[in-house]
């Protein structure tokens, strides 16, 4: 009999019939030994919305492999910013680790090796809180299979329960690492500049998206998240019916092959460098920026 894999997988699906097939080929080549199904609610406003939803999860009533399914579906539409973590405490009740997937967030085959051997690697280190797929900073050489950086990236990614159980789902842990010093031993004052800015736009409208509180819950404890040497993921959810991804900018999403036996880093330490090349903690100076417009408006001449 084929091998299947043993980590189980947590695929997050909503509305999009056309992802979450391609997600479930994906899956179906890996076959993992246990599957968990997280499905949000059509909105009643949304016309045509109840059957897109329908037929995302009809679709995982066919499971071509031998699999344990777990299935969580909302009657009523929450909003990721609920569904996924509400979704995560329900997985993390019943197995001790995940590989959590979102239906637009397509894995290279080889992410899936990749993330059983680190969680391995990592499963009594207290200091990592998460494993990514995704690695949006290409231009930064790593000489190992990944490096350590206090940004969480979630576009496919794997964790462990006992690193789950620091999220916290509302403002006080944000309030806690600006007043006790926290946040200002994490980021630099200009990429903690951006950091705050980007935040407390979200407080201030009332709701902060689920995978920033992931990140400032991981803050909070001193974590970190390992990013592959080369992405393994590719976002395809770009559009007018993503929740957040409907513009794509400059992103290519290209995955490149992974080098197995993985070389670990000698040791778990945050590598700020890494940051450097975010451009989300480090977007260009205003001066910056203006010169650039100004040499697009020339060219348009």
């Amino acid at each position: 009999m084929e091998k299947q894999y043993s980590v189980p997988v947590a695929v997050i699906v909503f509305n999009r019939p056309g992802l979450a097939e391609r997600m479930l080929g994906r899956l179906e080549k890996i076959k993992p030994e246990k599957l968990f199904v997280i499905s949000d609610g059509a909105r009643e406003q949304a016309a045509g919305e109840l059957e897109k939803v329908q037929k995302v999860r009809a679709l995982f009533e066919k499971v071509s492999w031998p699999c344990e399914v777990f299935r969580n579906y909302a009657e009523k539409n929450m909003g990721c910013d609920y569904r996924v973590p509400s979704g995560l405490d329900w997985v993390f009740c019943q197995v001790d680790e995940a590989v959590i997937l979102e239906d637009d967030c397509i894995p290279d085959e080889q992410f899936f090796r990749y993330a059983q051997e680190m969680l391995d690697r990592y499963r009594e280190d207290s200091r990592v809180m998460m494993i990514s797929g995704s690695n949006p900073v290409q231009k930064y050489p790593i000489d190992c299979c990944c490096c350590f950086t206090a940004r969480v990236y979630t576009w496919g990614w794997a964790t462990w329960k006992r690193a789950w159980n620091h999220y916290c789902d509302d403002g006080s842990e944000w309030e806690r690492i600006q007043r006790d010093g926290t946040l200002a031993g994490v980021y630099p004052p200009r990429a903690r500049y951006y950091v705050k800015k980007e935040l407390n736009y979200y407080f201030r409208r009332g709701k902060c998206p689920w995978d920033y509180l992931w990140w400032i819950s991981c803050m909070g404890t001193g974590g970190l998240c390992a990013v592959p040497k080369v992405n393994l993921i590719t976002n395809e959810g770009f559009g007018a019916d993503a929740t957040h991804t409907q513009n794509p900018g400059d992103y290519q999403g290209e995955t490149f092959p992974m080098d197995f036996p993985l070389v670990f880093p000698e040791h778990v330490v945050r590598d700020t460098e890494f940051d450097k090349y975010d451009r989300g903690l480090n977007p260009p100076w205003k001066i910056v920026r203006a010169f650039r417009k100004f040499m697009r408006l020339l060219g348009k001449r």
